[in-house]
């Protein structure tokens, strides 16, 4: 039999991820009312996702390559980065850790300023990306307990839309009983099942 030169089956032109998605903050799934979040804001020059295993391959005397079995997962990023152009109240106080200074009052305005320390109430509930195949099923992917963790740059210029980048890390919680791994998920759609008879 000959060998194939090329890995694309009927599947592959559905499987395609031609859209930049949409990220969602503190999405959740209920049997009853399928998924619902919250949309993050309107991207402009996509999303990047990146799940980031490191490993280490563990040192024995008479061994100089690497040896079957021997590599060690030490550890694990998660980050969602995104190119933001809608400059919301919600993006610049989750990205930043604002709060709200209720001392000071501008007819018109809220006022946010900084504050000393990171709590938990600055963590969301997650950050999530969801992607649509071009057979128009989704695929998504949640990173649970999310910070942001990059600055707020943004640049203003005339007949140019601006953008900023925002970048939301996952993270461990004291919930686990290890805290050796992150908790992302990611729901990948199953394929239709034809009831036999």
């Amino acid at each position: 039999m000959a060998l194939k030169t090329h890995g694309i089956t009927e599947k592959t032109p559905e499987n395609l991820l031609f859209s930049a998605g949409a990220i969602y903050k503190n999405l959740s799934y209920e049997e009853s009312k399928g998924w619902t979040g919250t949309v993050l804001g309107a991207t402009n020059g996509g999303i990047t996702l990146a799940i980031t295993p490191e490993y280490a391959d563990a040192e024995m005397d008479g061994a100089t390559v690497p040896v079957k079995g021997a590599k060690i997962k030490v550890s694990e990023t998660a980050t969602m980065e995104s190119n933001m152009t809608e400059f919301s109240e919600g993006v610049i106080k989750e990205s930043l850790h604002l709060i709200e200074d209720t001392n000071q009052s501008v007819t018109g305005y809220k006022q946010y300023i900084s504050k000393r320390s990171i709590t938990q109430d600055d963590y969301l509930k997650n950050i999530a990306y969801v992607g649509t195949l071009v057979g128009g099923k989704q695929i998504i992917v949640i990173l649970p307990n999310a910070i942001c963790t990059s600055a707020l740059e943004l640049q203003g210029q005339n007949k140019t839309q601006a953008t900023y980048t925002i970048t939301f890390e996952c993270s461990a919680s004291f919930e686990q009983d290890d805290l050796e791994h992150l908790p992302y998920e990611i729901y990948y759609p199953q394929d239709e099942v034809t009831p036999t008879n």
